[in-house]
């Protein structure tokens, strides 16, 4: 990857960043999906979990055989996933809309902010090349 070499860790964490908050906004949407289907288990992403993984440099997957294949840098991303409890007494399964919008929408802000993060990073490394404007 040419720009983690010249942006350095920050463009690797803010890119992987990026990357989970997406994914768990998929398993949230599907959650949502199926609010009203019988038996359905929600899903979510612990984005602090894999994120922390990350930091340390342990990948989300545990490999625990020598003889299973390492992910290849081809496939999409995978991260784990964390199933809740199971459902009250006289729902049809354990996804709660109100509390599914709120994680929508809380994981929503979050990208948003990192987009942002990441756009005044690329504003500043701009006005330095540039020398604050001058052409």
């Amino acid at each position: 990857m040419f720009a983690g070499k010249i942006f350095g860790r920050t463009w690797a964490v803010v890119t992987k960043s990026l990357k989970v908050r997406l994914a768990r906004h998929d398993l949230i949407a599907a959650n949502i999906a199926n609010v009203d289907t019988p038996g359905y288990r929600k899903k979510d992403i612990p984005f602090e979990k894999v994120m922390e993984a990350y930091l340390k440099g342990k990948p989300p997957l545990k490999i625990t055989n020598p003889r299973h294949l390492k992910p290849s840098v081809l496939e999409p991303p995978t991260y784990p996933e964390e199933e809740a409890l199971p459902p009250e007494e006289g729902t049809p399964n354990n996804v709660s809309l109100e509390e599914e919008m709120a994680k929508l929408s809380e994981n929503n802000l979050m990208y948003q902010a990192t987009v942002q993060a990441l756009i005044k990073e690329l504003e500043l490394l701009r006005e330095a090349i540039t020398e604050g404007g001058k052409r």
